[in-house]
């Protein structure tokens, strides 16, 4: 047992919270901390953010777990944890489902989507989701994929799906004229 640990489970039973705050935000600290608590997408990274923003403005711990629901050793702990800076109060990877495809597999998607499909023999003028499935499981690189799991593969590989969009160019000869009206 640490010793935090072992003094916020003696000031619990002593029920004598002691005022606990944190060390001075730096500016970058606080833009930062503000931006993650109005904006954050992570629940628990915006409250904990909350929870430093308002030890920073001298709210006594107790005050703190009350309004935020948390209890008095949990503000202490988070706390504690800014010691490290932001990052200390992320929350940790807590495990996941693992990768399906490795990345052998992720690489074939992006370098199918990096060449022209003309180029690889295919009479296409442009990629889409369905045909970069096809040809993977065609080419029996891939057994299956979804054309979601494409999509994000392409986006953590920097690269971007987006649908073209075409339109029918008009017969008329005064088209132009009557647009620029």
């Amino acid at each position: 047992m640490t010793f935090l640990k072992f003094y916020d489970i003696l000031l619990y039973r002593k029920e004598a919270i002691m005022s606990l705050y944190i060390r001075s935000l730096t500016s970058e600290e606080e833009i930062e901390l503000n931006n993650i608590a109005r904006n954050g997408t992570d629940v628990k990274f915006a409250r904990r953010a909350q929870v430093i923003l308002a030890s920073d403005a001298r709210t006594p711990v107790k005050q703190i777990a009350k309004v935020l629901g948390y209890s008095h050793l949990q503000v202490r702990r988070i706390i504690h944890s800014f010691d490290q800076g932001v990052d200390g109060i992320r929350p940790k990877y807590q495990g996941g489902r693992p990768l399906t495809f490795n990345e052998e597999q992720r690489r074939a998607v992006v370098e199918l989507a990096e060449n022209h499909p003309r180029d690889l023999g295919y009479p296409l003028s442009q990629w889409s989701l369905s045909q970069i499935q096809l040809v993977l499981i065609k080419e029996k690189k891939i057994s299956y994929i979804s054309r979601p799991t494409i999509r994000t593969i392409l986006k953590e590989a920097g690269l971007t799906y987006q649908r073209t969009k075409t339109w029918k160019q008009s017969n008329d000869p005064h088209f132009i004229k009557k647009n620029e009206l």
